[in-house]
């Protein structure tokens, strides 16, 4: 679910920029959007990584290279970049898809390890800190409802992270943490059932076999 980066679109550069561009767009921008800057930002520390990870990458002749390959790849195949820095539609976006594809898989075949694991990397601190900065409440409300469908399939012991992240989404937002206490909730349930059903099977078995004993006779 990976894709290539525009490093070029990060640096705001061409794709034939000489080195000595990079390194001054680099400068440029690095210091426009570094953290201590602007007061702790979320959104200015994200693009502040992007840009560092644009530059060690387009700054090296042998790992430019290597990149431009990627870039043709990319444009041959019709896909697009993917879009930096972050924003709150974008990590819509993403959980859309993670959603879709959750819903696309064969129940009896998802790793529910991989499924929570990348449903986490859509909840970075700094995916969490942008979203508080947008403060978009019907934006985040949709973001948690669709991580909680994407998340349905897990048990208890691998929501439980995710459920932290939501909370911790959710902030102040009291309908929001209502309706993930009550998916928690389910999680709960669902566990306890899944670690009792046959124990209960095994009751109800032997008391099937007891009465037709007894009333067999």
């Amino acid at each position: 679910m990976n894709q290539v980066k525009d490093y070029y679109k990060i640096l705001e550069l061409p794709t034939t920029a000489t080195g000595q561009e990079i390194k001054r767009s680099f400068r440029r921008l690095a210091q426009q959007y570094h953290p201590d800057k602007n007061n702790g930002s979320h959104m200015a520390a994200a693009h502040f990584r992007e840009i560092q990870e644009a530059y060690k990458i387009l700054s090296n002749p042998t790992k430019r290279e290597a990149y431009h390959y990627q870039r043709w790849y990319v444009r041959s195949t019709g896909k697009p970049f993917d879009s930096a820095p972050l924003t709150p539609a974008g990590i819509l976006q993403q959980c859309r898809l993670l959603q879709q594809y959750v819903a696309s898989m064969n129940m009896f075949h998802i790793r529910f390890d991989a499924v929570s694991g990348h449903i986490r990397e859509l909840l970075t601190p700094d995916a969490i800190g942008i979203l508080h900065e947008y403060n978009d409440k019907a934006v985040n409300h949709e973001i948690i409802q669709s991580i909680l469908k994407a998340a349905q399939p897990l048990p208890k012991k691998f929501f439980l992270p995710i459920a932290a992240l939501l909370v911790q989404l959710a902030a102040n937002d009291a309908t929001a943490k209502e309706t993930i206490e009550q998916a928690l909730l389910h999680k709960k349930q669902r566990h306890i059932w899944d670690n009792y059903k046959w124990v209960l099977m095994l009751v109800i078995t032997a008391l099937i076999c007891w009465l037709m004993y007894r009333y067999g006779e």
